[in-house]
């Protein structure tokens, strides 16, 4: 198992990370990590822009290009994920995530420099099964202490000493049984400032039922009315229905819990018990389970707006034809046509010349007289399905691709996507584009992989 130096172009993530089972492509598997890590995505970015890579942690990969080069983190996805983010803010423009964590990522991307990580220090595996057993070792699955051996409450409390209200935010976020939209609203710009006077004050604690001892806090109530509370001041402050300033002074916060807050938010006292335990000691048992949300109707692919569809596996690490991807997944097809059509014809040839440039392909040639001439689209068009196919792609990958080349009728005929930008009577149809990135979407995957 040797060890290799790899560059953040290098790595993709692994389509089958167990955190997010199986994933048809790049652009999935990004947003599956997105959905499944959440705030703590923004914590890992945030901690690599501050601070680097941490030493003690390196990468599993598994070769899965030669030309060009690249490899699957079987170990390191959500770094992986995180590069991803910080290199191409473009990508997020593709991705269902909440506003706030794309504005902090975009914020961390702009002070991030790629030479502050490169080279990663990376173990090549020859097997996929090769990295079970040390992946276990490291989740610490089924090695009964043999892997990392993670640290209990009491030791984490004694190493990190969690402040009240991250205790309070914790109970909130964990136990209070919020729904999917309520939890995504608490964000890293929580007014946290203003949750610690409410817990400071010993008059308000009194109030919600709650106390604080040796820097914890405890209670004699039941988990389910602790929460009830501290979920509605949570909430109120996390979507802005209270303001930071509504809570400056000892009485305001009373007025709001005796007055404002609501009777179905207050802890019942009747319900109090003998002895006070920490939040730790009460059982998850007397919380509230989250509340469902209502599941999205499963959107029809051919209904899109856009001409690129939704969640599409296209992974572009150019600057500028990031740029371009991106308009080309903004732009909506009934109101800008003409424009995405001559953005399609830009993004195709600026693909094909970028993957000719790095595969040991040429954008020009010599001709008996000496003279240096530009190839044609199509040329260079059919010498980047010939490379992918000595590659190992299957030739009928590119069926339609190919068939472009000399099938006017095409939707993704070159002659007629040059009729697009050089024929005033030339008008692209909405379903015409579609149709036509539906043709190239394979060859898109195989070179922006």
């Amino acid at each position: 198992m040797p060890e290799i130096k790899l560059n953040i172009a290098d790595l993709v993530l692994d389509h089958d990370n167990p955190r997010i089972s199986h994933a048809a492509g790049q652009q999935e598997a990004l947003q599956k990590i997105v959905q499944d890590q959440k705030t703590k995505l923004v914590r890992l970015a945030q901690s690599i822009v501050d601070n680097g890579m941490n030493p003690m942690d390196r990468f599993l990969v598994l070769r899965l290009n030669q030309t060009p080069r690249r490899y699957i983190a079987l170990e390191g996805n959500r770094r992986v994920a995180v590069f991803k983010l910080l290199t191409n803010t473009a990508v997020m423009s593709g991705l269902d995530m909440p506003t706030p964590m794309k504005t902090i990522l975009e914020k961390l991307a702009r002070r991030f420099k790629k030479s502050m990580v490169e080279p990663l220090a990376c173990f090549e595996l020859h097997t996929r099964e090769e990295g079970r057993y040390w992946l276990g070792l490291r989740h610490n699955i089924g090695h009964e202490g043999a892997g990392v051996d993670s640290w209990k409450t009491l030791a984490k409390r004694r190493f990190e000493g969690k402040p009240p209200v991250v205790q309070a935010l914790e109970l909130v976020t964990e136990r209070a049984g919020l729904s999917p939209a309520e939890r995504a609203a608490i964000t890293d710009k929580f007014p946290t400032s203003t949750l610690e006077r409410f817990l400071e004050n010993r008059t308000v604690r009194a109030e919600l039922g709650i106390d604080i001892k040796d820097g914890r806090i405890i209670s004699k109530l039941p988990g389910g009315e602790i929460a009830k509370p501290l979920a509605k001041i949570v909430t109120d402050l996390a979507t802005k229905k209270k303001q930071v300033g509504d809570f400056m002074k000892t009485q305001d916060m009373l007025d709001y819990v005796r007055k404002d807050m609501g009777k179905s938010h207050l802890p019942d006292m009747s319900k109090a018990r003998g002895s006070a335990r920490t939040l730790d000691e009460i059982p998850l048992s007397e919380f509230k389970k989250a509340r469902p949300t209502t599941p999205r109707r499963k959107l029809d692919p051919s209904d899109r707006k856009t001409v690129v569809p939704r969640g599409c596996p296209v992974n572009v690490t150019d600057n500028r034809i990031a740029e371009i991807y991106r308009e080309l997944r903004t732009l909506e097809l009934v109101s800008a046509p003409n424009a995405i059509a001559v953005l399609l014809r830009v993004f195709l040839e600026l693909s094909v010349d970028y993957f000719l440039e790095h595969n040991g392909g040429s954008l020009d040639f010599q001709t008996p007289s000496g003279k240096t001439v530009w190839k044609s689209l199509d040329k260079k068009l059919s010498e980047t399905v010939d490379i992918l196919v000595k590659l190992g792609v299957p030739q009928s990958h590119f069926a339609n691709i190919t068939r472009s080349l000399s099938v006017k009728t095409s939707p993704m005929n070159i002659e007629l996507l040059h009729l697009y930008i050089h024929d005033r009577f030339a008008t692209p149809e909405p379903g015409a584009l579609k149709a036509a990135w539906d043709h190239a979407q394979p060859l898109f995957e195989k070179i922006w992989p």
